[in-house]
């Protein structure tokens, strides 16, 4: 049997390769239409969630707002998604989800609560290839009087790696994205509000104000030519709800796969 390989042959698989992992892990953020008879005061809601997805896709709704994060395959993209009125930001009950279209199934990853700041969160997993159109029906009611719910609070370790993951792009770009790790470590000047593994407070906190802290976590950066492990962290204004720096280090060995364009 013959060992040849043809160069051609192999210049075709590895671009048929690039172009099915190009759009893995894109994002789509859109704000929902507003169905006629929007009405934020009752105490029943739905959306309709209309996508395109073509092989692995994470949905998550939060108020008026949804967020198609592509896994792996082709750039998923909204198809006329609407609500009548907001996810409220408050305990709800009997939350359902009804497909009523696509040839695959869509499952509930996470309910809205408080620990996620009411954030649903689904997954659809289209394996048969060429994508397909989704459609499906979220319904709640709300447990209290949601004309006067308090507002979401900030979620401060989210805030932290979209501001690292928008300077990795812009330092790195098309393409490049960082896989962050479940947990991160808040450290602050008088508490120690740990998640996951604890460490010691940097000597620099000693004159920090009292309204900071700083957010350490861990991750892996990737692109098309290099994948490497990070460090990140930021300085977060607790009283103004805002992140005030944030910036990232590699730790760990270099992965190539093309040495012509390395990560910065």
């Amino acid at each position: 049997m013959s060992k040849k390989i043809v160069p051609g042959l192999l210049l075709t698989a590895t671009a048929v390769l690039s172009a099915g992992q190009c759009h893995a892990q894109s994002e789509v953020q859109l704000r929902a239409r507003q169905l006629p008879g929007w009405d934020q005061t009752q105490r029943e809601g739905r959306c309709h969630i209309r996508l395109w997805v073509d092989d692995r896709a994470e949905v998550r709704l939060r108020g008026d707002r949804i967020w198609v994060t592509t896994l792996q395959g082709a750039k998923g993209r909204d198809e006329g998604s609407d609500c009548s009125q907001a996810l409220p930001f408050n305990a709800v009950s009997d939350f359902q989800v009804r497909q009523i279209s696509g040839r695959s199934r869509v499952a509930t990853a996470q309910d809205p609560s408080r620990a996620n700041n009411y954030t649903a969160m689904f997954s659809v997993e289209d394996r048969q290839g060429g994508g397909d159109n989704y459609e499906f029906e979220v319904t709640w009611r709300a447990d209290t009087d949601v004309s006067h719910v308090p507002a979401p609070f900030f979620d401060d370790v989210r805030a932290c790696q979209d501001l690292v993951r928008q300077r990795f792009t812009a330092q790195n770009g098309r393409g490049a994205y960082i896989d962050f790790d479940g947990f991160a470590d808040r450290q602050g000047p008088s508490s120690d509000r740990s998640q996951g593994h604890g460490q010691e407070r940097g000597r620099g906190w000693r004159n920090q104000a009292r309204d900071q802290e700083r957010i350490q976590g861990r991750g892996t950066g990737k692109s098309r030519s290099e994948t490497r492990e990070i460090t990140y962290s930021c300085v977060v204004d607790t009283q103004r709800n805002l992140v005030q720096s944030g910036d990232y280090n590699y730790s760990g060995a270099s992965v190539r796969v093309d040495t012509r364009n390395p990560l910065k």
